[in-house]
């Protein structure tokens, strides 16, 4: 595979996005990393210092495309229980051979949080936020359709996060749809509300 000499960020950005993704920060190693952004390694150090430094970097990328993305998709319109259920469901239906996403990004970063620079933690703790948030306007939308909570919206938004990090971890371990389902549906049907009408 020839190198490039021009620079792609975008897509050095991308290839080492699914690098990481399927393997982790851990076990990728920076010869993977060259062979799969075509970088030589002066280039590699060049534009992000260092194995952490590119990592960052992906880390803000997909909290900057791939995140939002998904939120917008199922986390926004009129149809807020649908789209919550869809947001948890729709993480862990990838096909065979994109396996490695039934776990969000995020999720996979924060499991290897120790080995990573503080900048990471920060963008993971953004990240969840932003999710929250959404989940918080979706739960918002609800009372104003006629749904009643025994809680605080904040407080079932921070629990609907909650499960949405531990579900994806189990998801990339776990890959019975089924019993994701399941754990899903029983789960939400706790947490979200009741009808008042």
């Amino acid at each position: 595979m020839g190198r490039h000499s021009s620079f792609d960020k975008q897509a050095v950005l991308e290839s080492a996005l699914t690098l990481f993704w399927s393997k982790g920060f851990s076990a990728t190693s920076l010869r993977q990393l060259e062979e799969v952004t075509e970088l030589h390694p002066g280039s590699l150090y060049h534009h992000f210092k260092s194995k952490e430094g590119l990592y960052v970097s992906v880390l803000k990328y997909y909290l900057e495309h791939e995140m939002p993305d998904r939120i917008n998709r199922y986390l926004t319109g009129n149809a807020p229980l649908s789209g919550i259920r869809r947001f948890f469901t729709s993480g862990y239906r990838n096909p065979q051979e994109q396996h490695y996403r039934n776990c969000c990004f995020l999720a996979c970063s924060s499991a290897e949080l120790h080995l990573l620079p503080q900048e990471a933690q920060s963008l993971i703790n953004k990240g969840m936020m932003d999710i929250q948030d959404a989940f918080e306007k979706q739960l918002g939308l609800l009372t104003r359709q006629g749904y009643t909570f025994s809680q605080e919206i904040n407080d079932i938004a921070k629990h609907l996060s909650c499960l949405f990090l531990g579900l994806q971890l189990f998801a990339r371990i776990q890959s019975n749809q089924h019993q994701l389902d399941s754990i899903i549906n029983n789960s939400l049907q706790q947490l979200l509300p009741h009808r008042i009408n």
